[in-house]
């Protein structure tokens, strides 16, 4: 009998000293902090590299490349673009040459942009013109107008001295042709007079 309340005491002990001598084989005890650390002798290094001297950074323009004799260039229209491409909505395309009036003046797209005075059937309002890609041409607008066609106008077009004023979806409101730099006459699609000038 003692010696069975003899082993179930001692049964804490072994336990404890198998664990013990289980964890001495992980390591030191150190290592899950039942004791104190051992400290490596061996210095610790740097992972940096030492620097080195530079020279100052400086830029200069690149020759052109060299041309293969054999290629050929594309063919470019009178605007200056490939042939087939259109500007994307948004972006500005480029100018076409300049066009001659009845008057002997010379209009081109730029000659357009800004704002103008449009008159129709006694009514005065602005409009205002720009490069900006739109249905239709370039984007348009007026300001002041009471004349639901007139208030219409979005887009504007330029065809040789000839101004296409159009609408939502890009649809002819009016044509006007110039009659000199700063002055167009022509007609709204229902027959009225319209004109604009500045």
């Amino acid at each position: 009998m003692m010696e069975k309340l003899m082993s179930r005491r001692l049964a804490p002990i072994g336990l404890v000293a198998t664990l013990a001598a289980a964890l001495s084989g992980c390591g030191s005890f150190g290592a899950i902090g039942l004791g104190p650390m051992e400290r490596s002798a061996k210095s610790v290094e740097s992972d940096t590299l030492p620097p080195v001297a530079t020279a100052p950074v400086t830029s200069t323009a690149l020759p052109p490349p060299p041309m293969d004799p054999n290629a050929q260039m594309p063919p470019q229209t009178a605007a200056g673009t490939l042939p087939g491409t259109e500007p994307l909505p948004g972006t500005a395309a480029p100018a076409p040459p300049p066009v001659s009036t009845a008057s002997g003046a010379e209009i081109g797209r730029t000659d357009l942009l800004g704002g103008w005075t449009l008159q129709s059937g006694g009514e005065s309002c602005q409009l205002f013109m720009t490069l900006t890609s739109w249905t239709g041409g370039y984007r348009a607008s007026t300001r002041g107008c009471q004349s639901p066609t007139l208030k219409s106008i979005s887009a504007w077009s330029l065809s040789g001295s000839q101004v296409v004023l159009a609408g939502a979806n890009g649809v002819s409101v009016a044509s006007l042709s110039a009659s000199g730099k700063t002055h167009f006459n022509g007609q709204i699609n229902g027959g009225q007079a319209v004109s604009f000038y500045r």
